[in-house]
């Protein structure tokens, strides 16, 4: 993206900022389907209505004509879903930076499914392939691979995010001077039980508080010393002063001030319009085909989570908060 295409987002910015509704980054979870099985993982377990897909190219459309600037498809593995080729061309069509989070098996097997595609986030825990594998699922390390070459080779936009757990804590450095060989920046984050979408069965890998802050201040570390990371300094700090690294949020004594809710909302598969997956307070969602897109996302900024841990939406917090740091980051990664 050059830079005049990031002036051009800051226009649309504020072009909407002061609007009553400004759904600028919406994470659209398409399904929980997935062709693998990561051992911490039990999305696929979770059953749930779909919305066909007139009704997520309605509510693109409508996003779109509220400010929304990039739209990230999730799963489950939402490549797989038949109209995710669809839905991506929708998005693109409307304006939308398109982006996804994929594993890269069925994008190794039909490279055309990066078509339309801004963004490509490749799930991937480790260089070594019997330790990425028994953690994911047999061939998802060479798919990958596979994947992530077919998307630079496109020129398109490609990250790896690192599920970290004890299985692969030794493994961060590897897979960072993996990243930076390819001119790809990277996220590492601890996998956080307690949420609906991982396996309590798989507690037993999950890193110690103390593992964490250890890896926290490593990354913050690294990223002063401009390595391949995605985020800035700031956003990796703030696990260190987190009270409690067993309890993922916190709440907030009235409705929250998080951006989650107010800038960037996601969408369940059902049409349910959350805040964001790991939020906490006991919210109860309103629903795009049942309430309409307008008075669902209202309805999202009505939450008790106050604050979290997480590096990725720390940074989101500073980036909507308009903070140099995160600007900047945000201006390099384009």
């Amino acid at each position: 993206m050059s830079r005049w295409s990031s002036f051009g987002i800051g226009v649309r910015f504020l072009s909407h900022y002061f609007r009553d509704l400004h759904p600028y980054e919406v994470s659209a979870q398409i399904w929980n389907s997935c062709d693998q099985k990561c051992v911490y993982c039990r999305c696929p377990n979770v059953k749930t209505s779909l919305m066909t897909t007139e009704q997520w190219m309605a509510v693109i459309c409508r996003l779109r004509a509220l400010g929304t600037i990039r739209i990230k498809f999730q799963g489950g593995e939402p490549t797989l879903k038949p109209d995710f080729p669809v839905l991506c061309r929708t998005a693109k069509a409307a304006g939308l930076i398109t982006a996804v989070v994929s594993n890269g098996i069925s994008i190794a097997a039909q490279p055309e499914l990066l078509e339309g595609l801004d963004e490509l986030v490749i799930s991937l825990d480790s260089i070594r392939p019997e330790v990425n594998d028994g953690l994911r699922g047999k061939g998802a390390f060479a798919g990958a691979r596979k994947a992530i070459d077919l998307a630079l080779s496109r020129g398109i936009r490609t990250y790896v995010n690192m599920a970290l757990t004890q299985k692969n804590l030794e493994d961060l450095d590897s897979l960072l001077v993996f990243c930076e060989g390819r001119g790809m920046r990277m996220n590492a984050q601890p996998i956080k039980f307690g949420t609906e979408y991982y396996d309590e069965g798989a507690r037993s890998i999950a890193l110690t508080p103390e593992q964490i802050r250890n890896v926290h201040r490593q990354l913050s570390s690294w990223k002063k010393q401009g390595r391949g990371l995605m985020f800035s300094p700031q956003a990796y700090r703030k696990a260190l002063e987190w009270p409690d690294l067993n309890k993922n949020t916190i709440q907030s004594s009235g409705y929250s001030k998080c951006m989650a809710g107010r800038y960037y909302f996601h969408i369940d598969p059902d049409g349910d319009v959350i805040p964001c997956i790991p939020h906490g307070g006991g919210f109860s969602p309103k629903n795009v085909l049942r309430d309409g897109v307008d008075e669902a996302l209202r309805h999202a900024r009505y939450h008790k989570c106050g604050d979290c841990w997480s590096a990725y939406l720390n940074e989101r917090k500073s980036l909507y908060a308009l903070r140099a740091s995160a600007l900047r980051e945000f201006i390099k990664r384009k």
